[in-house]
């Protein structure tokens, strides 16, 4: 059995029992495992025989530990808040898409082939990924797991640009990069959004850590961006574009000539490492009709067919079942992906498919809003830090935002974990908070005895009032 095989095996065994005792483990190990995916990989193939389902495996670890671990969670008087019954209520508009819509026997890929895939279907994925979204906003409530799960999060993306930089060119497909990390990077332009929503993160990190932290984020934000540029994806083009521009208006007014600084650096190093062939691409952006490649034109056309398909199907053809759908108002194309997120969100689930999840983006932009306001009497550089997290969760979001215009990412797990990092930075602002109103009553109740049983009373009250013991 080669090395490397072992080596997996051997962390794989140790993340999914370290998971039972501590949490947080589980939780960095599952979001390892989302961006390396094992079962792409030669030195897993002597482990395929097995059957294993590595994510599935380190799910219901994580879950055991959780439920373990959980009178120790700090997450808030309410167990689930208007943002999680969202997310929840979007879950249970897909179970119900998949009980009255088309329900096909066979789903059709994009060239018309039955697809063969054993891909769960859409509301089985999103039933996984819903769960592991409520695990991560009751564990990721303080400032010390939040940055574990972004740290992870780069230390993925790292993984993901640094495959893509040595490619073969057998990954190019038309001279696009494809088939990188797992399922939901199958195509260049979902690698490269997911990708583009990442850089945000990164640039904020970045900034908030020492040399070493530094250094990571430099190294993977210049291969993430190398990455992108070799997907060709216009759609990432204009969010990442869009992303730029909400960066420097979002930016915090005692940044705003650094950040502004650090974006026109970050340009110029991205078109230094452009080539003929993405420009090539790009131009076909602002092309006009005559001008249009079929690639582009079928999009628009796609796009005007849902409304039709929309009008005859108000409820939706359930999850999964547009490209079938749309292939009877599109005879003349074999059956294709909606490549817009809303629009295959309206298409697939109804009017109140679209409704619920433009709540759930605005729960997050309104989350990130009330942060702000809520950070006034925390120290100084406790406040810097959650502004420039909050501004990178914020920048992200809107890069997801426009992203959706051009691809589908409805169903995409890595997706949703940027649509509910905001609660958990508003959760850890809170238990923050906690912390200091406990401190500060125990200072002022340490003269006498008596005195100091009621200032520990009042901290026991402070730590149970945000979901568990207190430090």
């Amino acid at each position: 059995m080669p090395l490397k095989t072992i080596l997996f095996a051997v962390g794989f065994v140790l993340v999914c029992v370290g998971a039972l005792f501590s949490p947080i483990i589980g939780m960095a190990g599952y979001v390892l495992h989302y961006h390396i995916s094992p079962e792409r990989h030669w030195w897993e193939a002597p482990l395929s025989s097995w059957g294993i389902r590595y994510s599935f495996i380190l799910a219901i670890c994580l879950v055991v530990g959780f439920a373990l671990k959980f009178r120790w969670l700090r997450y808030g008087k309410n167990f689930f808040t208007t943002h999680e019954v969202l997310v929840v209520l979007f879950l249970a508009v897909i179970w119900f898409s998949a009980i009255i819509g088309e329900g096909a026997p066979e789903n059709l890929s994009a060239t018309g082939e039955v697809a063969k895939s054993v891909v769960d279907p859409p509301e089985i994925k999103f039933t996984k990924v819903v769960i592991f979204l409520l695990v991560l906003t009751h564990l990721a409530t303080d400032m010390k797991s939040l940055k574990i799960f972004l740290w992870t999060l780069i230390l993925g993306v790292l993984y993901l640009s640094w495959q893509g930089y040595w490619a073969p060119r057998s990954m190019f497909v038309t001279g696009r990069l494809e088939g990188i990390g797992g399922p939901d990077f199958a195509d260049s332009n979902s690698f490269g959004g997911h990708l583009a929503a990442c850089l945000p993160i990164i640039g904020v990190m970045f900034l908030r850590s020492s040399w070493k932290g530094k250094l990571v984020c430099l190294v993977t934000g210049v291969l993430a961006v190398n990455a992108i540029i070799l997907t060709r994806s216009r759609g990432v083009t204009v969010a990442i574009a869009g992303g730029m521009l909400a960066a420097v208006l979002a930016a915090p007014k005692d940044l705003r000539k650094m950040i502004l600084v650090s974006v026109i650096v970050a340009a110029i190093g991205g078109y230094a490492l452009t080539d003929p062939g993405f420009w090539r691409r790009a131009e076909t952006i602002t092309a006009d009709e005559r001008q249009r490649d079929a690639s582009a034109q079928s999009r628009i056309d796609i796009w005007m067919a849902s409304l039709r398909l929309l009008e005859d199907h108000p409820l939706g053809v359930g999850a999964g079942n547009f490209p079938g759908a749309i292939h009877g108002y599109l005879p003349q194309y074999a059956p294709k992906d909606a490549h817009n997120s809303y629009v295959l969100c309206y298409s697939e689930l109804g009017v109140q498919g679209i409704i619920v999840y433009l709540l759930v983006i605005g729960s997050s932009v309104h989350i990130l809003w009330r942060i702000r306001s809520k950070c006034g009497a925390l120290p100084e550089q406790q406040r810097r830090d959650i502004a420039l997290l909050n501004y990178g969760l914020a920048v992200s979001l809107s890069i997801l935002i426009l992203r959706g215009l051009t691809m589908s990412r409805l169903y995409t797990e890595g997706a949703w974990w940027i649509l509910v990092l905001p609660l958990c930075l508003s959760r850890a602002v809170d238990n923050l908070k906690a912390d200091l109103d406990a401190s500060k009553d125990s200072e002022e109740t340490s003269g006498t005895p008596a005195l100091r049983a009621r200032g520990q009373r009042k901290i026991l009250q402070g730590g149970r009032q945000f979901g568990g013991r207190p430090r």
